[in-house]
């Protein structure tokens, strides 16, 4: 518990150093909202429809024929939700009148009253506007089959109806139906991208300058092995970037309504590359010596797997073979279970592939740094 208590202590004196660093938030907040506004419109994704699109129903028939036609109208992408009275908000209200199902059986035409929001999802709309024109034809089609008897007593019975023509659609395998963009594919993209850059430019230099100004030794004077103060600094530095991906993803919710679909698997997966990016800067400000160096590389290793990654556009528009090229970077593996949970409904089942590749490289790299990890020169 004394070890515990020891290594949080140093871990957070770190923080607190980075956070009174006045440049500190406009490098870790300010500067990477400027490219989330720059990518996000950039690349702002078409709209598409949600699994299910909403219509309230307004049945004023006096008969049965409105009940009949909101059969026809009902699938498993549309949601029906009846209402009384014509409700004061609405995504999309279809109105029956009441003189629906006498207009039927007097075989006279009639118009039906649809409004929509104007906010309302456009690509909702759509589906609602399809369904109803086939509920309509079905309708037209039953009533021209059944010819010129009495239509008061179709309702009663009548022969079974059956489709002449069945239609299937379907995509190849693997095909991309949904193109992540906007600002949910933006904000994550420059959240995973600025992970890197500052937390091996911060964690980098300040493990190299610690170490050269003897600020390491110095700790080794308290109760405190190499083994715990390089575990101080990991949790340092892992603490550094979780805390950047939480400011812009508070900002992203509240200014751009940032959604990241499943919110727990996301932060569990920025929580893992996080790690992943703490142990490679660890590792990195223990092998070099000097500022300049630990700055430039972290800048170029940040900027070609955010690149490789799909940190800027989404990965699923590149070649196939630009994207296996790209599962070098940490970069992919985080990006590609982000858009897995918010644009393609996907589970911890579909991630944890990627949370599998990610706590391996953090693995891998934690033992490196705790190798290479030196007090002194």
């Amino acid at each position: 518990m004394r070890r515990l208590k020891r290594i949080l202590r140093i871990a957070g004196n770190d923080i607190r150093i980075m956070v009174k660093d006045k440049v500190f938030f406009f490098w870790t907040l300010a500067f990477p909202i400027l490219f989330i506004l720059l990518f996000g419109y950039l690349y702002k994704g078409g709209e598409t429809a949600p699994p299910s699109a909403e219509l309230t129903v307004l049945n004023q028939d006096e008969g049965r024929w409105g009940a009949y036609f909101l059969e026809k109208i009902k699938s498993p992408g549309i949601v029906l939700k009846t209402a009384g009275t014509e409700p004061a908000e609405y995504n999309r209200l279809i109105i029956l009148p009441p003189d629906f199902s006498e207009k039927i059986e007097a075989r006279k035409d009639q118009a039906l009253a649809l409004k929509k929001r104007e906010d309302a999802s456009a690509a909702a709309a759509a589906r609602v506007e399809i369904r109803l024109y086939q509920a309509i034809a079905r309708l037209l089609s039953e009533l021209v089959l059944y010819g010129d008897g009495d239509l008061t007593k179709f309702l009663d019975g009548h022969a079974e109806f059956r489709d002449l023509v069945t239609v299937k659609t379907r995509y190849p395998a693997k095909t991309i139906t949904v193109v992540p963009g906007g600002m949910d594919h933006a904000i994550p993209g420059i959240t995973v991208q600025f992970i890197m850059m500052m937390v091996l430019i911060y964690g980098g230099v300040t493990v190299m300058e610690d170490r050269k100004k003897g600020v390491l030794s110095r700790l080794l004077f308290s109760p405190l092995s190499p083994g715990a103060l390089y575990q101080a600094k990991l949790l340092a530095r892992w603490l550094m970037g979780m805390l950047q991906a939480l400011m812009l993803f508070v900002v992203g919710k509240i200014f751009f309504r940032l959604n990241l679909g499943d919110v727990p698997l996301s932060l569990l997966v920025i929580a893992v590359f996080a790690l992943a990016t703490a142990a490679l800067s660890v590792f990195i400000g223990s092998l070099m010596g000097k500022e300049d160096m630990i700055i430039g590389l972290s800048i170029l290793l940040a900027n070609v797997f955010a690149g490789l990654g799909g940190c800027w556009w989404p990965i699923e528009v590149v070649p196939p073979a630009v994207r296996t090229m790209g599962m070098i970077s940490p970069a992919y593996w985080a990006m590609d279970a982000l858009h897995k949970l918010r644009f393609f409904q996907g589970d911890f089942a579909a991630v944890a592939p990627n949370l599998g590749v990610l706590l391996a490289l953090a693995v891998v790299l934690s033992i490196l740094a705790g190798r290479f990890f030196k007090i002194r020169d």
